[in-house]
C-alpha cells in the first residue's frame, strides 16, 4: 500500500509538472501574441488575455503541488534535518497538520465554489468559470495525496 501511494504520488508530480509548464508556455505565447497583434496590427482579440489569465492560475496552482512534493514551497521558516528525532517529527507533524488545517477548508467548501463558477461564463472565452476554478481542488487534492505520501515515506525511516 505504502508502494502504491508513493507511485501515485509520483505519478501526479510528473503529470502536474508537465501541466504546468504547458499552462505557463502557453500563456507565455498568449502574450506574445498580444503584444504583437497591439503593436503590429493594432487589434488585440479579446479571449487572450483572459486565456492567459486562466493559464496562469492553472499553471501557477499545479505549480504549487510540485514545488510542495520537492520541498521547494516558500515558508517562513526551514523545518529541522538535525537535532533529536523528537524535534525533527515534531517539525514534521506541525508542517503536516498546519498544510490540512489550511487546505482542508479548501477542499470542504470547493464544491459549492466550482458550482458557483459553473454558473458564470467568462466574457472573452465564453467557457464556464468552474472549469477555471477547478484548479483550486483539484491542487488540494494532488498536495493531499502528497503529503499522505509523506506520512508513509515517513513511517518507513
Amino acid at each position: 500500500m505504502r508502494r502504491a501511494i508513493q507511485w501515485i504520488s509520483y505519478g501526479l508530480d510528473q503529470a502536474c509538472r508537465a501541466a504546468a509548464v504547458g499552462f505557463l508556455s502557453l500563456m507565455l505565447l498568449l502574450v506574445l501574441f498580444q503584444v504583437i497583434a497591439r503593436y503590429i496590427f493594432q487589434a488585440v482579440p479579446v479571449w487572450t488575455e483572459e486565456a492567459a489569465r486562466y493559464c496562469m492560475v492553472w499553471g501557477g496552482l499545479l505549480g504549487a503541488t510540485v514545488a510542495f512534493r520537492s520541498n521547494q514551497d516558500p515558508r517562513l521558516i526551514q523545518p529541522p534535518t538535525r537535532g533529536s528525532p523528537a524535534w525533527i517529527l515534531s517539525a514534521f507533524l506541525l508542517r503536516t497538520i498546519a498544510v490540512v488545517v489550511f487546505l482542508g477548508p479548501v477542499l470542504y467548501h470547493s464544491g459549492r465554489f466550482l458550482a458557483r463558477g459553473m454558473h458564470r461564463t467568462s466574457e472573452g472565452l465564453e467557457i464556464p468559470l468552474g472549469l477555471v476554478t477547478a484548479a483550486v481542488p483539484i491542487a488540494v487534492v494532488v498536495i493531499f495525496v502528497h503529503v499522505l505520501a509523506r506520512v508513509t515515506k515517513w513511517r518507513d525511516q
